[in-house]
């Protein structure tokens, strides 16, 4: 929006590196994902070295429980790469306000992405474990103190060789995924089946890793998730606003609705016509709340667990304790008559 100097983020020197045939070129077909790549080399630098800061805070912290220490992580490393993940699509959505600039940022974020995570966490430790990995089965590959039979097949033995499963990781990804689909739904409604490609791929990918990667994981029992289904809740709820804003503000959806509270200039772009700004604000908090009433009514309506699984719960508990009480009685009968059959 105006003068090309006056914008705060303009830098004379980087903005002649995306003029044509330079190498930020964005008409051309490969140089325009040049500055996506490097995008996304930068956020994965900036999170590895967040992840060690976060896990130095957090155990200074001395949680009590272990649950409470990977809940207190969840919410440092989400905050902070959640930030590095969405604020160039917030800065395009509502600084901007360019439409066309924010759907191609997030199909590249997805394309990049997938191709990244297939290159850094299935090929490169594969080759990084064929090249460092111990030749077994050979004798002059052991010590003569290794007490390992040499011409046997150690699976132990391999597996300890292998990096341990990052479970966080995954998570992590799929929040940040879904954070893409949701909050700028309304710029990109393809996101949802192109993440449904790319997850498909992804549990491909994860089990592909589960099986020749990493370490076999650890089975824990859980009640849930923790803190991911709050950040994910708290992403639906923000998502309605964010979605409200850009399709009043940022593209030209309502425009196409209401003309007469718009005016268009010379160069296509639409601004709010003089004395018509409540009204639009008004529109775009009406929609919100509406969405946000209908999901609590949705969420009232459904319960969390369905009638038929507390019946069967409570059928599967009554059956036990029957059980128990069965095999109490004939205990007791049974130890009656041990001491009858004693004392006679």
């Amino acid at each position: 929006k105006g003068p090309e100097t006056s914008h705060p983020f303009h830098y004379p020197m980087f903005s002649v590196l995306s003029e044509d045939g330079n190498i930020f070129d964005a008409a051309s077909q490969w140089r325009c994902f040049i500055p996506v790549i490097i995008h996304v080399l930068m956020v994965l630098t900036m999170n590895k070295t967040y992840r060690r800061v976060a896990e130095v805070l957090t155990k200074w912290e001395n949680h009590e429980t272990e649950n409470d220490f990977d809940n207190s992580l969840t919410f440092k490393r989400f905050l902070f790469e959640a930030f590095d993940a969405y604020l160039v699509l917030f800065y395009l959505a509502f600084y901007e306000q360019d439409i066309d600039k924010l759907r191609s940022e997030l199909v590249n974020i997805f394309n990049i992405d997938t191709i990244r995570r297939l290159f850094l966490e299935c090929i490169v430790p594969f080759v990084t474990q064929k090249i460092t990995k111990p030749k077994l089965g050979k004798k002059h590959d052991l010590k003569k103190s290794d007490f390992i039979d040499p011409s046997a097949y150690n699976p132990l033995l391999v597996q300890s060789h292998k990096d341990e499963y990052e479970l966080f990781d995954d998570y992590l990804e799929m929040v940040i995924q879904f954070g893409h689909i949701t909050l700028f739904a309304s710029a990109y409604p393809l996101a949802p089946f192109v993440a449904i490609f790319a997850n498909f791929l992804e549990v491909r990918f994860d089990g592909w890793k589960l099986s020749h990667v990493h370490l076999r994981p650890m089975s824990r029992r859980s009640d849930g998730i923790g803190n991911w289904e709050y950040l994910i809740t708290a992403i639906v709820w923000l998502s309605a606003l964010t979605n409200c804003m850009i399709f009043c503000f940022t593209s030209m959806q309502l425009y196409q609705w209401l003309p007469g509270y718009f005016v268009v200039d010379d160069e296509g772009e639409h601004d709010l016509s003089p004395g018509s700004g409540w009204m639009i604000v008004f529109i775009v908090f009406g929609i919100e709340r509406f969405l946000i009433y209908s999901g609590n009514l949705i969420n009232m309506i459904i319960p969390e667990v369905p009638q038929y699984v507390i019946e069967m719960e409570e059928r599967r508990e009554y059956v036990y304790f029957q059980e128990h009480q069965n095999n109490r009685s004939a205990k007791g009968s049974l130890k009656s008559q041990t001491m009858g059959t004693l004392l006679e």
